[in-house]
């Protein structure tokens, strides 16, 4: 009863506008478009892994990171923060990248003190599924395979796995070379 309460309230928060709210920082409090898609391959295996994850609104190969097209994705609206998850794993005996993008709120009992690290901080974290998601019986045989988990606030910010660099980053190394050319000269 609890959960379908919470359910339903994150519904309610995620998709209701309020018309006396004149302050758009207000609305988009409320409504974060986030991108919702997995990669293909995951279709297959959703019914094994739906105790972990929501149901995105499409498997496209569009959300694989080395052929993310935002013109093929869909967006919904998140009540919490935008996620993109890139699991390491191993189908067939081969390697492969798989891409989940939705809202947190699309992951199935997460663990809460591990993503609170990324709250206050958006950008990446690695870690593993056993540490990412809490032990239930269905999870007791969750295997250690090791993925990437990117938060973001911003509207449809999880196109991408990485945070973007920031600009002054990119100061410092020409600010060095500048330096060290004319001392040199």
């Amino acid at each position: 009863m609890t959960s379908q309460f919470t359910k339903l309230f994150s519904f309610i928060l995620a998709n209701v506008h309020d018309p006396a709210a004149t302050d758009s920082a207000d609305i988009s409090a409320l409504r974060l478009p986030c991108y919702s898609c997995m990669s293909p391959y995951l279709e297959d295996h959703y019914p094994y892994i739906s105790h972990l994850y929501r149901k995105p609104l499409s498997f496209d190969t569009h959300c694989d990171k080395h052929s993310l097209d935002q013109s093929y994705l869909y967006s919904k609206n998140c009540s919490d923060m935008c996620v993109t998850l890139r699991i390491n794993d191993v189908v067939g005996g081969r390697r492969r990248h798989g891409y989940v993008r939705g809202c947190l709120s699309d992951l199935n009992g997460y663990n809460h003190s591990l993503i609170k690290q990324l709250a206050e901080r958006p950008g990446c974290l690695e870690t593993s599924l056993k540490d990412l998601f809490l032990p239930t019986s269905q999870r007791g045989e969750l295997e250690p395979s090791r993925l990437s988990i990117c938060v973001c606030h911003n509207n449809l910010c999880n196109s991408s796995v990485s945070p973007p660099i920031s600009p002054i980053l990119l100061i410092f190394p020409i600010f060095f070379l500048f330096l060290f050319t004319f001392n040199f000269s």
